[in-house]
Order: structure tokens, then C-alpha cells, then sequence
């Protein structure tokens, strides 16, 4: 197990990259009875095979609880907030660690999965938690992504530090610059609006195109409710003029929000409720963030000026 530090308010983030027919009761229940031994619950957030050999292997002790894994699979921000009130919910409060086992998960889109599993470090750093994530071998860009997100390792011989760990903003700010530039980009836009002045204009043009989107009502009134966050967050924090274009095809939906001020490319702000000085728009981007697939910043050209925030909707 790992061993309890000085400081007991610390989120432990551990990985394992389970070997093809592996039995991963053998591996990881060790690394359990050490906590239930010492009075500390275990809470198994894992598919039914995977949840049914580890609870088996524990002995059905009475510390254990097995829980449905199925919102820790959906995008990052809502799979954060479930996860992060599993953990609220599930901890003792009494000064003993919570023990959490999630995975293997849906891991299609590797770029999806990093940003979760980078910002569980951010989002979860103070919480008394030591969380085991299983996963699934996904050849050597998966591998290497499983160690540059977790600051453990779980060996045979227990928990290690891992030397390959990346620290979560460093890490998605690379994740982020890598992504090529976005096909739709290159289209008619559906929607283009320069130096916007008005937000009931904007919300009113947004309604009337994405009523002829491949959108629900409820996920247009969400891509609606984010892009006018976003749009009065440059307006109040940026420099004008504010232009919004939109483009939009079956499968997904972008619009880029873009002001003259200076681009911020910080991919922790708007994960959790943002207190205090929105200066910024951190609330702004944490109710933009839960109503999007995906949300990044940066420079609205190739010479770093201004600001441009792109959000993605999967229709």
C-alpha cells in the first residue's frame, strides 16, 4: 500500500495498465486489504467482471462497496463532477483515507481520457483519496499516456512514484497545441457575427440556425447557454471588437468566440466552481465546460494576438 504521509489531505492518483490476461484480482487486491485492514472502505467503480473479481477476492468484506461505474465514462467535466460526488459522498470524514477503484473504461478517444484523468490530479488534489485507475493495454501512446497522468504506479511490489508523471497544465496545454486545426474550420460557416454588440441578437441567431441543427432542443439550448457564457465573458474581460462564427455539420457543431485581448491557454480554469474574482471567467467557463463535448483557448492567429475560445458540440 501506500504508506499515510504527514500531510492526510492529499489526492493519491494511481495506475495500472493491466497485461492481457491478467488477473487483475491477484495484483490489485493486495493493494486493498492493506486499507481494509486498518478500518479504511474501498468503494469498486469498475465494470461487473472487473467489480465481481476484486469484491470476490476481498472476501466480502463488509468495507467494500461496489458502485455503477457508468458516469465516470461520459466527457470530462461531467465524468469530474460525478466522480467528484461519489468521492464527497463516499468519504468518511472522520480522518481516514477513501480507497477508490475505477476502470477500465471507454478509452476510444485517448485525447478525451487524458484531459479526465490529468484533471482528477488538479480537481481532486486535496481530498483525503487513494484512487486506483485500471486500464486496459492501448498500445505505446496509451501506455505513455497512462504514466504521464499518474503520479503512481501499482507494481507488484505495491504503489511507486512515477518519474513519467506530467504536472496537469503543462501536460493538456501539449495535448492541446498538438491538435490540428479543426476541418470544419475551413467550411461556410453556418453563422458569422463581427464585433458583436448585442447579446439578444446572438442567442436569437443561435436559436433560429440550431433549430435546423442535427441538435436536440436540450443540447441547442446548452450549446446556446455556453456560447453566450463564453461570448459575455470576452465581452466584459477581453478587448472589442467580439466576433462569433458558427459551423456546423451531422456529426458536430463549433463555434469560436474571438476578441483582440490577450489569450490565456490555462486548461485548469472553469474546472470546479470557480470563488471569487471571475476576472478570468471562471464561472463562465465551468457552466460553458458542462455544456460542451469540448472547450480550449488560445491565440486567435499564428502571431499570438487575441483571444479565441472554441467549443465543440457531437450531435
Amino acid at each position: 500500500m501506500v504508506q499515510p504521509s504527514q500531510d492526510q489531505q492529499i489526492y493519491r492518483h494511481v495506475g495500472h495498465v493491466m497485461s492481457t490476461g491478467e488477473d487483475v484480482a491477484t495484483t490489485v487486491a493486495p493493494f486493498l486489504s492493506g486499507a481494509l485492514s486498518t478500518g479504511e472502505p474501498v468503494v469498486i467503480a469498475c465494470p461487473e467482471p472487473v467489480a465481481a473479481a476484486l469484491a470476490g477476492a476481498l472476501g466480502g468484506n463488509a468495507g467494500v462497496q461496489v458502485v455503477s461505474p457508468e458516469p465516470l465514462d461520459r466527457r470530462p467535466p461531467d465524468a469530474i463532477a460525478a466522480l467528484t460526488a461519489l468521492i464527497d459522498r463516499e468519504l468518511p470524514g472522520d480522518g481516514r483515507r477513501l480507497h477508490l477503484v475505477t476502470g477500465p473504461g471507454r478509452q476510444a478517444d485517448w485525447s478525451t481520457w487524458t484531459q479526465t484523468e490529468a484533471l482528477l490530479n488538479h480537481v481532486l488534489a486535496e481530498r483525503p483519496v487513494d484512487h486506483l485507475c485500471l486500464m486496459v493495454p492501448a498500445g505505446e501512446d496509451g501506455g505513455s499516456l497512462a504514466r504521464a497522468t499518474h503520479p503512481w504506479l501499482l507494481t507488484r511490489d505495491g504503489a511507486v512514484r512515477n518519474a513519467d508523471y506530467r504536472p496537469p497544465a503543462e501536460l493538456l496545454r501539449e495535448v492541446q497545441r498538438a491538435q490540428p486545426p479543426d476541418p470544419l474550420e475551413s467550411t461556410e460557416p453556418a453563422l458569422a457575427m463581427a464585433d458583436l454588440d448585442d447579446m439578444r441578437v446572438l442567442r436569437r441567431a443561435l436559436n433560429q440556425v440550431l433549430a435546423e441543427s442535427a441538435l436536440s432542443a436540450d443540447a441547442a439550448q446548452d450549446f446556446v447557454l455556453a456560447i453566450d457564457e463564453v461570448t459575455a465573458n470576452a465581452a466584459e474581460h477581453g478587448v472589442p471588437p467580439v466576433d462569433v462564427t458558427l459551423w456546423c455539420s451531422p456529426e458536430r457543431l463549433l463555434c469560436a468566440v474571438t476578441d483582440r485581448g490577450t489569450a490565456f491557454d490555462d486548461p485548469l480554469v472553469g474546472y470546479g466552481p470557480a470563488h471569487g474574482d471571475m476576472a478570468v471567467g471562471g464561472m463562465g467557463l465551468w457552466l460553458a465546460r458542462r455544456s460542451v463535448d469540448s472547450l480550449t483557448t488560445g491565440p486567435a492567429d499564428e502571431s499570438g494576438d487575441g483571444c479565441t475560445v472554441r467549443l465543440v458540440v457531437n450531435a
